[in-house]
């Protein structure tokens, strides 16, 4: 292959979606599995012991986050040495910058082993789960090294445009979320075993993960080499998202430890249950803007104007995609939990759902311009927006657990969701890579808005069935006749006839 060819390949139309469909499936596919196993967990685990592996999940699947921002960095850096054709750096970034993570992620897991049992106390379980609950958390600090490299070893598969392979993983080690605590459950019925099972499996993956990034590149298999001049390029993109990986997952998952705190393990349950669910709609950004990250980095320094059209493109496809979903799941969020979970849960979760639903669109169409910002080199912009919000999240987030319950959690989550949605599109405006100033624009702004409002004021299902109906096609005319170019028409046209 051409240089030139290994250049363009990445950018091109069909080479995004098919991406994205790989990123699509290997995130949608382990939420099926979710729905499906959620209700067996819950009922033989009930609810105090389902709200610690919840917390369990957190740990082993999100605290990837703090990986620093190198597994971003990896990716970035990797792909432009690709690009450029400087190959024969790449075993010494590789393994620097895993060295690293894994150095200070092991640091930080032993300092938090002394603090487990100020941790655990911390939330209002009941004496009898407290023991075990204190030794499940010593083995989920310790998984923490394998859950942070695990993020640099996908990075670099990322790099080489293997979607296809990270995606088997991924939905492999989905699915094992779900199902090996039922098998374990249902043989053991206990929930130490379930967690040890869910940490066994993430060490398997990491060494599956290895195997893949020697398949990719065998000259980091023949060449282990650690240099830390070599981890200068991956730092100076990585500082900034590092910071924004520390502050981000405590706004995001603040609400539950809260939760836990001034309520109890058992209201989790009620929260996290719904929360779980609907937060997967974010997984169809996410994979939308994987893909984007390499493409906005490329792009942006030769041909801007092409960076932002894809921007732009971004944030329309995100808003198609997940808007009548979201008004979905909001309209009918009694009716779907009553029948997933029953009739009392529905009552005490129905409103969390509807809240958190309007929250997760806002934090999906504010992911694009923030891999954007990231993707051209300016990753401090998403990173100082998080951090003015963060000391008001969390003191607004306290006051309204505290008065309002899981509901208030809900709510805040939406509001805040929706204020940095507005503040991230603000500065790209302001930055003249997005143009908002148009009456077209506020107009759809404004329906958008009353069609997420006026579901809380329907009671009666066939009043709502007929709303969704009439909202949905007329959003999508519309959308077809305002909101998308003629160009972009034609694609989707070209795309309807190929199927």
């Amino acid at each position: 292959m051409k240089q030139s060819d290994q250049i363009k390949t990445p950018h091109s139309g069909k080479v995004i979606v098919k991406n994205t469909v790989y990123n699509l499936s290997g995130n949608i596919i382990p939420v099926l599995f979710a729905v499906l196993l959620i209700p067996p967990l819950l009922k033989g685990l009930g609810t105090e012991k389902f709200g610690i592996l919840g917390i369990a999940w957190m740990i082993t699947g999100y605290f990837s986050f703090f990986d620093f921002g190198i597994g971003r960095g990896i990716t970035k850096i990797i792909a432009e040495k690709i690009g450029i054709n400087e190959t024969a750096q790449i075993p010494t970034i590789f393994w620097t910058s895993i060295f690293i993570v894994l150095s200070i992620s092991l640091f930080v897991s032993i300092c938090l082993l002394f603090f487990v049992p100020t941790i655990v106390s911390l939330f209002n379980i009941s004496k009898a789960l407290q023991e075990e609950t204190t030794s499940i958390f010593y083995f989920l600090l310790l998984s923490i090294p394998i859950v942070t490299t695990m993020v640099g070893l996908r990075g670099f598969l990322e790099a080489h445009q293997k979607f296809r392979t990270i995606n088997i993983i991924r939905v492999s080690l989905g699915i094992s979320s779900f199902l090996l605590p039922l098998i374990i459950m249902l043989l053991l019925n206990s929930l130490f075993w379930i967690v040890v099972s869910l940490i066994l499996m993430r060490f398997f993956v990491w060494f599956i993960y290895l195997l893949e990034c020697f398949k990719a590149d065998k000259s980091i298999r023949e060449k282990v080499i650690i240099d830390f001049m070599a981890f200068k390029p991956v730092m100076r993109f990585s500082i900034w998202i590092t910071v924004g990986n520390m502050i981000v997952p405590i706004i995001l998952y603040s609400d539950r430890f809260l939760i836990g705190i001034l309520i109890s393990a058992s209201a989790i349950t009620y929260y996290i249950t719904p929360y779980e669910v609907v937060t997967k709609l974010l997984l169809i950004s996410i994979a939308f803007s994987g893909v984007l990250f390499p493409v906005f980095s490329r792009n942006y320094i030769n041909t801007p104007e092409l960076a932002r059209k894809i921007l732009i493109r971004g944030v329309k496809f995100i808003l198609l995609s997940i808007y009548p979903i979201v008004l979905i799941l909001e309209t009918f969020a009694f009716e779907g939990i009553e029948i997933w979970l029953g009739r009392e849960f529905a009552m005490k979760s129905y409103l969390v759902l509807q809240f958190l639903a309007i929250g997760v669109l806002m934090n999906s169409i504010s992911l694009i311009p923030n891999i954007f910002f990231q993707g051209i080199g300016k990753p401090k912009i998403p990173t100082i927006i998080n951090l003015v919000e963060f000391p008001f999240y969390i003191f607004i987030m306290w006051i309204a657990i505290k008065n309002f319950g899981i509901n208030g959690a809900a709510f805040t989550f939406m509001v805040m969701a929706t204020i940095d949605a507005a503040t991230m599109y603000i500065f790209a405006n302001k930055m003249n890579h997005i143009n908002l100033n148009s009456k077209d624009f506020y107009l759809g702004l404004i329906l958008m808005a009353v069609g997420l409002i006026l579901p809380f004021l329907f009671d009666n299902i066939y009043l709502k069935l007929a709303y969704v109906i009439f909202f949905i096609l007329s959003f999508l005319i519309l959308s077809w006749k305002y909101f998308l170019s003629n160009e972009e028409k034609s694609f989707i046209v070209l795309k309807l006839q190929m199927k």
